[in-house]
């Protein structure tokens, strides 16, 4: 005889929601029909993060223009600590009242990430405003399966 495989038509079937090996208690009249709970509804298995340079230099960019005056905060609500925001509006804020309006555009000129484990990655970025240069500094950690800015100096 010789051995053949097992198709897809073939293969014995277990009903949805088990796994290969388990099995279910005998329902009956009076028995309820218990299934172990999963450990969270809302787990997932997740990917390792990508590459936090194109994140990194938006949010430099747009924190520039937030320190020279310019309202770019709001965009990157998401993407920033809530400490990091609310010294960023402090800046904004002094940079308004001193009679700076912003205009101008920040150019990253070059940026370079260091990750300094899985999970965090400390990125320097060389912006321009106007004829100045400026360096800025963050600290990207992961929150949730996203890149988040814990830590933003600007020189």
């Amino acid at each position: 005889m010789s051995a053949q495989p097992l198709s897809a038509r073939t293969a014995p079937r277990r009903p949805l929601g088990t796994a290969a090996g388990t099995r279910r208690p005998p329902a009956g009249p009076g028995r309820a029909q218990v299934l172990p709970a999963p450990s969270s509804p809302y787990e997932r298995k997740r990917r390792p993060l990508g590459d936090p340079s194109p994140l990194a230099c938006t949010i430099a960019k747009a924190s520039l223009e937030a320190v020279h005056g310019s309202s770019a905060l709001d965009a990157l609500t998401r993407w920033i600590d809530p400490t990091v925001r609310l010294q960023l509006s402090k800046q904004q804020s002094i940079a308004r009242r001193a009679g700076q309006s912003g205009v101008g555009n920040a150019q990253v000129l070059r940026a370079r990430v260091c990750r300094v484990s899985a999970t965090a990655a400390e990125v320097s970025v060389v912006a321009g405003w106007g004829d100045r240069v400026h360096a800025i500094a963050l600290r990207m950690e992961d929150r949730r399966g996203r890149w988040v800015a814990t830590v933003i100096e600007v020189g």
